[in-house]
């Protein structure tokens, strides 16, 4: 039986252009999320900027198989995708060829996301890892294992003002932490390539 990854491969747009839809789409006043895209579009451009790709990852990038696929679940106004899915595009222009990369919008159909749930919730962004042939072998996201703690301690404040608030400590660790442990994390994903 064939993998939801997989169906949904062929319909999905590349990375790059899910990324220039986010620099251009229009932040709507009825979509009450999408307040969060000018910030993104700025952390987009300054990650971009600055991101330097560790030489272990590059070397692994280029190590894979050739055929290699990330399937990216995402959404614009997504904090934690904006931190992400440029050093996944960073990641694909460094493997030279051997991983392509394509995105699809998490509530356009969730039967995708729906097969990949974290914790039981449709959490993003998801990484999916298929091989040529469209097995999936592995699997990502949404956030490294220390923001996710970070997270975690933020929403058990018992203050509920506290614990709703948990993005502006969650992006001052992103931003202390410079992808360093995103692509710690996605160098463990290609290893099952």
């Amino acid at each position: 039986m064939e993998n939801a990854a997989a169906r949904f491969w062929d319909g999905a747009m590349s990375l790059a252009n899910f990324l220039e839809e986010l620099m251009a789409c229009e932040v709507r006043e009825d979509a009450p999320y999408d307040k969060y895209i000018p910030v993104n579009r700025s952390r987009v451009k300054r990650i971009r900027k600055q991101l330097e790709l560790s030489t272990e990852v590059v070397v692994a990038a280029r190590a894979v198989p050739a055929g290699t696929r990330w399937l990216v679940v995402n959404e614009h106004w997504c904090g934690d995708g904006a931190q992400v899915l440029p050093v996944l595009e960073a990641i694909v222009a460094a493997s030279a060829g051997q991983i392509q990369a394509r995105a699809c919008y998490r509530d356009a159909d969730t039967d995708l996301i729906d097969a990949y749930l974290t914790n039981g919730g449709r959490s993003i962004p998801k990484v999916i890892q298929l091989n040529a042939a469209g097995d999936v072998t592995g699997t990502w996201g949404p956030r490294p294992a220390e923001a996710t703690a970070l997270v975690q301690r933020v929403k058990a404040d018992p203050d509920p003002a506290t614990a709703a608030n948990y993005a502006e400590p969650l992006h001052a660790w992103y931003a202390t932490d410079r992808q360093r442990a995103i692509q710690a994390e996605l160098l463990a994903l290609l290893a099952q390539a």
